[in-house]
């Protein structure tokens, strides 16, 4: 018969065959939902065509060069080594990208309870509360191992670190640490779990934790080769991507949130059993508690992604804890070996699975130009051009599709990377200034070669260049031919060889 063992018994649930429909849930749920076509349209686009490339940001991309560094290293490492081994195109990398990240998320809790039904139904019930959270954890992008550091670290202090320096708790610190800043890079984001020790007033281990988190990060740093430009190019691309645009024009994770109040209401119930049992007891000493309430507001206020990345995952751990704590209320019967994991599997499918609102019929490769095709790749720039555009969408798909692409993009995955000219035509645009007056900068700077890229329903009113319909509401500028001929490289130079014949 299985039931929770009392408490400080870990992993928990005995070996009762049952406890292994958590797992295969986890892999079901997965599975699932890249089985139903899903494909992100965003970063996981751009990681996974770098994946297949030894080029760098500055030949990809047109910016400040101080900014062209690689962000996720390590992430690109481990795609570039998947796609060597296994041969991988960027859409497979997307799919072991968005399975491998989010299988980690879903096991990353398992160390941390006693009972995986517990962990199980807690995702499940938070997923259904707020349908935004599982479709932040299957984006396949390199921050979910910073949310997974930081959940194993808040999970970890649970315990009192009362052990001597370089105990094999802190070198696995120090290990996850030094990983999560070479393979996301967003080092400075560590900083909450000892920031929530600091509050509840753990002085001495939020020393320590800070210490070992400190000396991982270097450690990770080292990694790239240049950990001092590395680490410092971190935080100015913060600040660059905070400042670059006024706050309407923020990404959706970076602009305060307005999260619904439902997953903390879902949590309180859960925890209502062993709170009118006295099996629990609020604390202000309890830094998961206080982790949740700060990533809340920080949120709330501030930035969107401290509660679907650090928030949630905290919530989570403290619901499953608070549900361990009902299940031991329950009396011993032989049906609940298979009830308890068949019910927390069931409610964790339930909550994943289904394609609402199409959410797992996304393509955000749809409508990408492909340079393979002879009538589209006269819409792209020739080879050694540049796109002129104002969407980071239209640099996700193209790139996507086109990782060898030889022509760079003006804009890409960040406007605070654009050099400050270009931002301001970015700026200009996003604005709503008339096409013919904001473009004036890149049509002055264009050649034969470029191409501007706008968005919209109507063909852009600039007469300096000629339009051409580049899919559902996109349009592809040049400039004409005929009145520019003397920009054409001479027939056998080197530049002529690099043009591609127009139909």
């Amino acid at each position: 018969m299985s039931r929770c063992s009392r408490r400080g018994a870990i992993p928990g649930n005995g070996t009762h065959p049952g406890r292994l429909l958590i797992p295969l849930a986890f892999l079901l749920a997965g599975l699932g939902i890249v089985a139903q076509g899903y494909l992100p349209p965003d970063d996981v686009l751009r990681h996974a065509a770098f994946g297949t490339t030894h080029r760098v940001w500055g030949e990809i991309l047109v910016g400040r060069p101080e900014a062209l560094f690689d962000q996720s290293p390590g992430w690109h490492a481990i795609l570039r080594a998947v796609h060597a081994w296994a041969g991988c195109a960027p859409d497979g990398l997307v799919i072991f990208s968005i399975l491998a990240l989010l299988l980690l998320f879903f096991a990353s809790g398992l160390p941390f309870v006693r009972c995986w039904e517990g962990w199980a139904t807690a995702l499940g019930l938070l997923f259904l509360a707020d349908p935004a959270l599982i479709k932040r954890f299957t984006l396949g992008r390199p921050f979910i191992f910073t949310s997974v550091t930081v959940l194993i670290l808040l999970g970890d202090s649970r315990r009192r670190d009362v052990r001597p320096w370089g105990s094999s708790r802190h070198l696995a610190w120090l290990l996850a640490s030094a990983l999560a800043a070479w393979i996301h890079g967003s080092w400075y984001l560590l900083a909450i779990a000892p920031g929530s020790l600091f509050l509840a007033g753990r002085f001495r281990e939020a020393f320590r934790m800070g210490a070992v988190l400190a000396a991982g990060v270097l450690l990770g740093g080292a990694f790239t080769g240049h950990p001092w430009a590395f680490l410092s190019g971190e935080v100015a691309h913060l600040r660059s991507s905070l400042e670059a645009v006024p706050a309407s024009s923020l990404v959706m994770e970076l602009a305060p949130g307005r999260q619904p109040l439902l997953p903390l209401g879902v949590a309180l119930l859960a925890a209502l059993p062993a709170l009118l049992k006295g099996k629990y007891a609020p604390s202000r000493k309890d830094p998961v508690l206080l982790a949740i309430l700060a990533t809340w507001l920080a949120g709330y206020f501030f930035v969107w992604r401290f509660y679907l990345d650090f928030c949630f995952p905290a919530l989570a751990l403290w619901t499953a804890w608070r549900l361990e704590e009902a299940l031991d209320l329950l009396p011993p019967s032989p049906l609940k070996a298979w009830a308890v994991p068949l019910a927390a599997a069931g409610i964790l499918l339930a909550a994943t699975l289904p394609n609402r609102g199409g959410r797992w019929s996304v393509n955000g490769a749809a409508g990408a130009l492909d340079a393979r095709s002879p009538r589209q790749a006269a819409l792209l720039p020739d080879p050694g051009g540049i796109a002129y555009s104002s969407s980071m969408a239209f640099f996700y798909q193209t790139f996507f599709v086109n990782p060898e692409g030889r022509w760079r993009y003006v804009l890409g995955y960040e406007p605070g990377m654009m050099k400050p000219e270009d931002r301001a035509v970015f700026l200009a645009l996003r604005r709503g200034q008339d096409p013919n007056t904001a473009l004036k900068p890149w049509i002055a700077k264009m050649t034969l070669r470029d191409r501007v890229i706008l968005e919209g329903p109507r063909c852009p009113r600039v007469p300096a260049l000629q339009w051409d319909k580049a899919g559902a509401g996109r349009w592809s500028g040049r400039l004409p031919e005929s009145e520019h001929e003397d920009e054409l490289p001479s027939e056998g130079s080197p530049d002529s060889m690099l043009r591609v014949s127009r139909p």
